[in-house]
Formats: structure tokens, C-alpha cells, sequence
């Protein structure tokens, strides 16, 4: 059995080169992306003419403006940098389909019985290295038996030579080792020259059984450890992995705790490290594209059903529902328009969903006739399927056909007022009268209204918060009261049932204190629901807090 082999890329300029990517400029521009690091913005990512000018990650942005005065800033999108790197992986799947992110600027790759496809180790690594530099990246390569020492190779290799289909090469120490550039060399824009420079200098490649000796030669720092631990080997004079080797493993462990150990033996291969390789969410999407632009109204429902009914089937032999539908609109003047729609449930049943969709066609206006139609399934969940066998099975499936009248009435109407505008109102498990139940969104929450706790206790069906009565400041209840400027006669009274506010709890409308609720009648026929705060950290008193159905 062959020994597994990993190919570490790294991208020092990541952040930096996403950017000129998207705006086309060159690789020589001067571009820093930055980020809040505390009160401060620091450089999260340097291009590489801002790295030749002296700036570095890490750097403040008032240092950084100083050293390079016409650098350009961009601000720092991690969630963009983190989709960007996630494509590249998949990108990176044509040449094994064990691919791995590693932390926001690199890749790892196992391929293990995959390099005599490319034509050997070499070959494979310079197709790899070769074909990113296409994407207007630069990158760095290692390849060794271990996760750790590829990684090392890829970031420690000295003196390797930085090559650009479109621009001069520089030959420079990797940025790990913060070196400045100390000479350029000059070559043609061929892919030949390009592909006989990371032959000679890119390429890192220990041998089969020899990661010692590739990684012996190498700073402490390729290790994957903290910059503190390397700090305090170095001050020891401790500068490379060789050095470390020939000390005692328990005094290491001992004083720069046991993941330096680990991490050495990660790197030779007395420890295994594998990688998870990353998982494609599924996609759940189809199109149709017309010979003739269309315009008509039935001829757009009918495009729309019958995609309906393709992408249903789809999710219906992956057991899986969809509760969000995006439908993208081509016209044939070249714009978009793109309707979302949001269900109360997972479901991938057309009619249903169909249904709703009629509500949102009269959003589309083809004015110039539409070219394509696309739907996607976005928010894809599981659906549970059962088979009925016995009457009680039958039942059960006559109250969840309920249920779904229920999701179905919430997505019309969520369809026109939007979903997160309807709620529900479900129990609580709280003895304080406002805190009794809780409401949630109607469309993501579930809850049987039969199965609501009942109480011997009389609630009122209308409450409102606490309002002052107008009566002598005692417990006693007199015959009347003022409230809302009304005098009322109380024909009946029953009470007092106290309750006592949560104390694990800090509720600022109950700094009154403990209360006595008493259910007055009056002469009038209202039925109000009054109680007498006995007072705490504010004073108390006589209040109204609802009123009986």
C-alpha cells in the first residue's frame, strides 16, 4: 500500500488578489484589505506591488499610509473570501476528490493514488500550480507524506521564484520568511518559460519517505505553532526543526506545553493527520429557454408549472422539500427579475405550490418578452414518509391533512403581508399572567391549539399593563374607585390570590412587589381583574391589569 501524499497551496496574497480579481487591476497595484482589530484597522491582506513596498499583514493602517502613501484600501468580507476559497476547492476536486480549506488562505489536497494521472508527482503539481496562476493568483506550493510538512514546504521553502503569465517575475524568499525582494528576473510571455520557472523554483516536492530531511533545514515557525512559543525557541537558540530534534521530547512538553510535540510529530508522520474534504451542498434547480421570447400571462404560467413539476420530482427521489423558491426571469433586452417565495413547510408538492405561485405572477412584467425561466429550491429540508396501515395510521393522517390547511392558509396569506408578519401565541410555563404564553412566527413554529394547558384559575381574556386606580392608599378594597376618570360601584369582589414575581428573574414591571389580585365586579357589569402591589424598589398601590370576557 502506497504512503498518502498531500499538496499544500497557499495563496499570500488571498484577500488582496480577490479584490484585484474583481476589478481587473494590476498585479503590481498597490491594494490592502484591512479590518477592525480593536479600535484599530490593521492589514488583513497585502497585493503583492503593496508587499514589495514594504507592507505586511498585521500592520496598522496609519503605518501602512506612511511607508506607502498611494496604497488603496478595501474593507475585509470574510463571508466573500470563505466562498471564494470553497469554490476554489471545488475547483480543485478534478484532480482528487479529497480536497480540504485550510484556515482562509490555503488548500490541502490528499492525492494518493491520483499523481500517475498527471503525468507524476511533478507533473501533477505543475498542472496544479500552473493552472491557478490562470486565475490571476499567486501561489505557492508543497507536496510531502504529511499534512504538516507539505504545509511547511508550501510557506518555508527558501528563495522560491514568484512567477506571472503577464508580468515580471520576482525572486524573493516566501512572505513567511519576511524577506525583501533582491532581484527580478525577466522573462517572456509564454507559458513554456512560465512552466520551466516553477519546475526549477516553485515546486517543492520532499521525496517519499523523506520528510525528515526536507523539513530539517526549516524554522521553527513551519511547525503550525503559536508565534509566542517561536519567540521563546529562538531566544534559546533554537532556529530550526533540526535544532529541535535534538533535544529531549519531556523538557519540551514540560515548558512550551504538549502541542509543540504534536505538531512535530505531525509533520514527520509519527502521528496521523487527515483532512475532511469539503461536501458539495446539494443543488436543486432547473430552466427552460425559449426559441421566441414570450409574454403572454398563460404561457408563462404554463413554462412556470411545468418547471414546477421537473424540479418537484427532483426533490421527491431525494426525500427532500424545499420552504423558499427563487424564480430568476431572463428578458430578452438582457435584464433580470428575480420573485422569492417562501412557504410555511417543507414541501415538494406542485399543486400546492403552484397554487401560491399564482399570487406572485402578477409581479412580473415582460415588457420585451422573457427568454429564460428559472426556478431553485434554496432553503431544502427533509420530508418524513410514512405508509398508513391500520385505521389509527389513517386518523393520524386526516389531522396532519388539517394541519397542512393551516400551512397552507399561513403561505397565501405570508405571500401577501410577508410570512414574518403572522404569528401565533403559544403557552408558557410561567405562573406571571404576562408571561403565560409566548409568541413566535407562525410560519417556522408548530403547535397543536388543543393541546393548550387549562387552569382551574380565572384569567381575564383582555390584559394591558398596569394602570393606577384612584383609591386610599390600603390593601382594603373600598365599594368604589376611579379609573380612567370613571367612577365604578363594585357589586362583587373575589380574592386575594397572590402572586410573587420570579426572583431569578430582574422584570422591571415588577419592582412594585408582591401583588394581590382580586376579580371585582361592578354595578356597571364590567368584570375587571384588579391588584394590590404591597410595594418594593418602587411604591405600590391599587392598579387594573384586565378585564374578563
Amino acid at each position: 500500500m502506497s504512503s498518502p501524499r498531500y499538496i499544500s497551496l497557499w495563496f499570500p496574497y488571498f484577500g488582496a488578489e480577490r479584490v484585484q480579481r474583481i476589478f481587473k487591476f494590476e498585479k503590481n497595484h498597490k491594494l490592502a484589505i484591512i479590518e477592525n482589530n480593536g479600535n484599530t484597522q490593521t492589514l488583513s491582506s497585502v497585493s503583492f506591488g503593496a508587499h514589495n513596498s514594504g507592507l505586511n499583514i498585521g500592520q496598522p493602517l496609519q503605518d501602512a499610509k506612511a511607508i506607502c502613501p498611494e496604497l488603496m484600501t478595501r474593507v475585509r468580507s470574510v463571508k466573500c473570501e470563505l466562498t471564494f476559497l470553497h469554490a476554489l476547492c471545488r475547483w480543485y476536486t478534478q484532480f482528487t476528490p479529497w480536497v480540504a480549506a485550510d484556515n482562509y488562505d490555503g488548500v490541502i489536497l490528499n492525492i494518493k493514488g491520483c499523481a500517475h494521472l498527471f503525468g507524476g508527482e511533478e507533473g501533477m503539481l505543475d498542472l496544479i500550480v500552473s493552472r491557478t496562476e490562470t486565475f490571476g493568483l499567486t501561489v505557492t506550493s508543497g507536496m510531502a507524506d504529511t499534512v504538516g510538512g507539505a504545509w511547511a514546504l508550501a510557506r518555508f521553502t527558501p528563495k522560491p521564484t514568484e512567477s506571472y503569465l503577464k508580468s515580471n517575475s520576482i525572486d524573493q524568499e516566501a512572505r513567511a520568511t519576511r524577506s525583501r525582494a533582491t532581484k527580478k528576473i525577466q522573462i517572456d510571455d509564454t507559458k513554456q518559460q512560465v512552466t520551466q520557472l516553477l519546475k526549477n523554483n516553485a515546486i517543492r516536492i520532499a521525496p517519499a519517505g523523506n520528510t525528515y530531511n526536507s523539513l530539517a533545514k526549516l524554522p521553527i515557525a513551519s511547525l503550525r505553532i503559536e508565534n509566542k512559543i517561536v519567540t521563546k525557541l529562538n531566544q534559546l537558540g533554537l532556529k530550526s526543526v533540526k535544532d529541535l530534534l535534538k533535544q529531549p521530547r519531556a523538557p519540551l512538553a514540560r515548558r512550551f506545553g504538549p502541542t509543540l510535540i504534536a505538531r512535530l510529530d505531525q509533520a514527520l508522520g509519527h502521528v496521523p493527520e487527515t483532512i475532511s474534504p469539503i461536501t458539495d451542498k446539494k443543488h436543486f434547480g432547473v430552466r427552460i429557454s425559449f426559441p421566441e421570447p414570450i409574454g403572454l400571462i398563460e404561457d408563462i404560467k404554463n413554462a412556470i408549472e411545468k418547471l414546477l413539476i421537473r424540479l418537484c420530482n427532483k426533490l421527491k427521489t431525494a426525500v427532500l422539500g424545499f420552504q423558499e423558491l427563487k424564480i430568476d426571469l431572463g428578458f430578452s433586452n438582457n435584464e433580470t427579475q428575480s420573485l422569492l417565495v417562501s412557504l410555511a413547510c417543507f414541501t415538494n408538492d406542485p399543486e400546492r405550490i403552484f397554487s401560491v405561485l399564482l399570487l406572485k405572477l402578477d409581479e412580473i412584467k415582460p415588457n420585451f418578452g422573457i427568454d429564460i425561466i428559472r426556478l431553485e429550491a434554496i432553503n431544502v429540508g427533509p420530508i418524513t414518509q410514512s405508509q398508513s396501515i391500520n385505521n389509527l395510521d389513517l386518523h393520524e393522517k386526516v389531522i396532519k391533512n388539517q394541519n397542512n390547511v393551516l400551512k397552507n392558509l399561513i403561505t397565501r396569506l405570508g405571500t401577501k403581508v410577508g410570512l414574518d408578519a403572522i404569528i401565533r401565541h403559544i403557552p408558557a410555563q410561567s405562573h406571571i399572567p404576562e408571561k403565560s404564553w409566548q409568541v413566535l412566527n407562525a410560519a417556522w413554529s408548530n403547535y397543536d391549539m388543543k393541546s393548550w394547558p387549562t387552569s382551574n384559575r380565572h384569567r381575564p381574556s383582555f390584559l394591558w399593563p398596569p394602570e393606577a386606580l384612584e383609591v386610599p392608599k390600603h390593601s382594603r378594597l373600598e365599594d368604589h374607585f376611579i379609573w380612567r376618570k370613571k367612577l365604578y360601584q363594585v357589586k362583587t369582589k373575589l380574592g386575594p390570590e397572590r402572586i410573587a414575581p420570579e426572583w431569578w428573574i430582574e422584570d422591571n414591571n415588577w419592582r412594585s412587589g408582591v401583588r394581590d389580585y382580586w376579580q371585582v365586579r361592578c354595578n356597571d357589569g364590567e368584570f375587571l381583574w384588579l391588584f394590590y402591589a404591597h410595594g418594593a424598589q418602587l411604591p405600590g398601590g391599587w392598579f387594573c391589569h384586565g378585564k374578563f370576557g
